[in-house]
């Protein structure tokens, strides 16, 4: 039994090492033929916008059942810049490293226009008005002109004539292409007339009213402009932008913009009377009364006065041999076919026909409308057909701000008026301040009247009297004496005779 046994487990023993042998052998062919791979390289260099490869065959070698078991990872590479990279493949429990490196040895090419290349005079132009681009893999590669201090993106001739232009392509990495170019540089189309549009909803301004191209080399251009208002909304209020373009025949394109502002009447009002917008500059549209000459921002008399004066008139009427009688007035209205002009009734009352001399000497026939019996105040009025066009895109109308007067309550408010003659010159200008807004006195069926203390003289008569700001404050009318006090007809008379002559009343903020 003893000895069975012995021969029993040296037979178990010798059939387990063969069994061992024969795993191991299992094992190692297994390892060695069928799992064990190897990396294809260690270092790889590509060309710059050629993409590392992703397929995992190409970074081990092996059975391709056991390769597929690998896991690339190009998380370390950036394709997007030039440099040296690691990528690493994971295969069960070992990493490969790899070194990856991007160059760019491939210049850019710059692509040339085909045509003859025109640059405005005295006008900045970029590289791109005189190529076509520049292909290359790296989107940062850009073109340059180069100049005898270095390399520029941006050119300017003042003097037209014909250039040679060196042009240089450079992509990141260094590399770079040269070419020259030949230009000629010409003046481009020039505008004249543009301007702002300020309009109620549902206005049709001409966009083109007074605007014109021309170019140094076609001559006018006008009909040819282009307009391009598809921004703009003339139903809806808001504030839109006009474009204007004019191209000559060498393809040299001016464009400029315009502003147009749809609102309302009353807040297109509110800027001329703030002297934002003017309509010898601006076409305006539905505004109240677009002639208005608007108030300052700060006192100053010395150019409220200045700028005022297209407002002012003188009436003459030439009597016998060598007399006359003239006295002052000042623009109330412009309406689609009357200049209307107030002065005193002393003045208008006395002839039905007069001479107004405007401010820049233009003489035009006008004639009395009327007079008041309860303030010194009389209108006349000028045909505004019979007003050149000329003269007539200068005049304006005195601003009327009832509710600045009303509020005046302060003495040594600065005051003052300038009375015009006939050639275009002034008579004089006097200063001085005011007393009171609403004075008792006697005469004139003992309506109060401004206190002043505007210095007035014979002629004077029927002046606008002025704050620095630009405010109509007080008309001129008389003085007494014993002692000298000037006095003047109050705004609120002015505007409630004016009313009674006409029938009308001024735009009155």
């Amino acid at each position: 039994m003893g000895e069975s046994n012995r021969k029993r487990k040296g037979w178990k023993a010798a059939v387990t090492l063969a069994l061992a042998a024969a795993v191991a052998g299992g094992l190692f062919f297994f390892y060695y033929h069928i799992y064990r791979v190897e990396p294809v390289f260690s270092e790889m260099v590509y060309e710059y916008g050629e993409s590392p490869s992703r397929d995992i065959a190409d970074y081990l070698s092996g059975t391709d059942w056991s390769v597929h078991l690998g896991e690339l990872d190009l998380s370390g590479v950036d394709e997007g810049h030039t440099g040296t990279y690691e990528a690493v493949v994971y295969h069960g429990r070992t990493q490969y490293i790899y070194e990856l490196t991007i160059q760019d040895t491939v210049p850019p090419e710059i692509v040339w226009r085909q045509d003859q290349i025109y640059l405005p005079a005295g006008k900045t132009c970029g590289v791109e008005a005189v190529i076509a681009g520049v292909e290359d893999v790296d989107p940062g590669a850009k073109a340059y002109f180069r100049q005898a201090d270095g390399l520029t993106e941006e050119i300017c001739y003042d003097v037209t004539g014909q250039y040679e232009l060196e042009i240089v392509a450079r992509d990141s990495a260094g590399n770079e292409t040269q070419g020259q170019v030949t230009v000629i540089v010409d003046t481009p189309p020039v505008f004249a007339g543009i301007h702002n549009f300020y309009c109620v909803p549902g206005s049709e301004p001409d966009y083109l009213e007074a605007v014109t191209a021309s170019d140094d080399l076609d001559g006018d251009l006008t009909k040819d402009i282009a307009v391009d208002d598809s921004a703009v909304n003339l139903e809806e209020a808001g504030e839109y932008t006009l474009r204007y373009l004019a191209e000559d025949s060498y393809g040299l394109e001016t464009v400029e913009n315009a502003t147009v502002l749809v609102a309302q009447g009353e807040e297109i009002q509110e800027l001329i009377g703030q002297r934002l917008i003017d309509y010898r500059t601006d076409t305006i549209l539905g505004a109240p009364n677009i002639y208005d000459a608007g108030v300052s921002e700060r006192e100053d008399m010395e150019a409220t006065l200045e700028y005022m004066r297209p407002a002012l008139v003188q009436l003459y009427h030439a009597v016998g041999r060598g007399g006359y009688s003239a006295g002052s007035g000042y623009i109330m209205e412009i309406t689609e076919d009357t200049i209307y002009i107030c002065s005193n009734s002393h003045v208008v009352g006395k002839y039905e026909d007069w001479d107004v001399y405007f401010y820049d000497g233009t003489v035009v026939k006008g004639k009395a409308v009327g007079i008041s019996d309860s303030y010194d105040v009389g209108v006349a009025s000028v045909a505004l057909e019979d007003v050149p066009e000329e003269l007539l895109e200068k005049l304006m109308t005195v601003h009327i701000d009832r509710t600045y007067w009303e509020g005046l309550d302060r003495q040594k408010l600065g005051l003052a008026l300038e009375r015009i003659d006939r050639e275009g010159g002034l008579i004089h200008v006097t200063e001085g301040e005011l007393i009171k807004i609403k004075q008792h006195f006697a005469w004139n069926d003992m309506n109060d009247h401004t206190e002043v203390t505007v210095e007035l003289v014979h002629g004077d008569s029927g002046s606008a009297i002025l704050d620095g700001y630009g405010n109509l404050i007080c008309m001129a009318y008389a003085y007494s004496t014993e002692p000298t006090r000037y006095w003047c007809v109050p705004l609120d008379g002015i505007l409630d005779c004016y009313q009674e002559i006409t029938g009308r009343m001024p735009f009155v903020y």
